[in-house]
């Protein structure tokens, strides 16, 4: 009896010392204009010199390189992408937003492009390097999907962007064409989430650009036969509030798009990050992952103030 309960404990003791705290940063939606991205150019940007200050495992953009009052052009996108992946001496890690792409046919734009030829350069120029992370992957049918484990920590990027998922203002493609297109992204997107969770994992942290928790306009979830008029988010929605429910482990959804920097505990469970960005907020969040903590296993900071982040409204 004793021997058993020895390897009990042992084994409980092996698995809280693989829960190691992590951290790493995460911004989006920027750079915006020559301020942001002055703060952000090596080697006196404000960012960027607290960056070099801030120990972490990685740095992560999670979308919008531009503001969306500013045309896609190859140069432009370059630019800002090479701007923001010089950030830091660790790997860095970024998930497309809809200024990026689905975005670059507004009317305002000079010029203008159609959006799936945006998405097709985005993926061959941003969507294809490794990266120096464990057990790291790229999805093969949407390589801008990636994954990788540290200390036991499942971290997933998935291509989830505004203005409805891209549903919204498809002005210069093909709209049925387009819409196909998100259908199978949606797939895609799901199929790697639920492949990449497991019960033995210390604690998971998902990156998207959206910010599905948004009203949204239409109440019902887009499907194969409801196209229009409805909510591109609400699957998302849901499957993230369920593995919230059926996992022990904290889940952490971090993302951009809208203006508030906050972070929050949702009734199912799930624990969510709107980071900073969008010219009201330049910063960059720090965030501490402790699985051990099981009343807070996620702790936010401010870069350039180091203040605890406050809870969303």
């Amino acid at each position: 009896m004793l021997k058993i309960i020895f390897i009990i404990m042992l084994t409980s003791t092996t698995f809280l010392s693989s829960a190691k705290p992590s951290q790493f940063l995460v911004y989006g939606d920027m750079p915006y204009s020559h301020i942001d991205a002055n703060m952000l150019r090596k080697p006196s940007g404000l960012l960027y010199q607290a960056v070099q200050k801030t120990p972490h495992d990685f740095i992560a953009h999670v979308g919008d390189i531009k503001s969306g009052a500013v045309p896609c052009t190859n140069a432009i996108l370059k630019e800002n992408y090479t701007l923001i992946s010089k950030m830091s001496h660790q790997p860095f890690i970024y998930t497309p937003g809809d200024n990026d792409w689905t975005d670059c046919d507004r009317k305002n734009l000079t010029p203008r492009y159609d959006e799936l030829e945006r998405l097709k350069f985005i993926r061959s120029e941003f969507s294809h390097s490794a990266v120096k992370l464990n057990h790291y992957q790229r999805q093969t049918a949407q390589p801008e999907n990636q994954t990788w484990l540290h200390n036991n920590i499942r971290f997933i990027t998935l291509h989830v962007v505004g203005t409805n998922n891209g549903r919204k203002q498809i002005l210069l493609s093909d709209k049925k064409l387009a819409r196909e297109k998100i259908n199978i992204r949606d797939k895609h997107n799901l199929k790697w989430l639920l492949s990449h969770l497991n019960k033995d994992l210390a604690a998971a942290v998902i990156f998207m650009q959206a910010d599905i928790f948004v009203d949204p306009k239409h109440d019902k979830a887009c499907t194969q036969t409801r196209q229009k008029k409805c909510d591109g988010f609400k699957q998302y929605k849901q499957v993230l509030h369920n593995l919230a429910k059926e996992y022990d482990f904290p889940i952490l959804l971090s993302h951009g798009d809208t203006k508030a920097f906050c972070l929050s505990k949702r009734a199912s469970g799930l624990w969510q990050l709107n980071g900073p960005g969008d010219f009201q907020y330049l910063d960059i969040a720090k965030v501490t992952i402790n699985p051990n903590n099981q009343t807070t296993p996620f702790t936010v900071r401010s870069l350039l103030s180091d203040k605890t982040i406050s809870a969303c409204k």
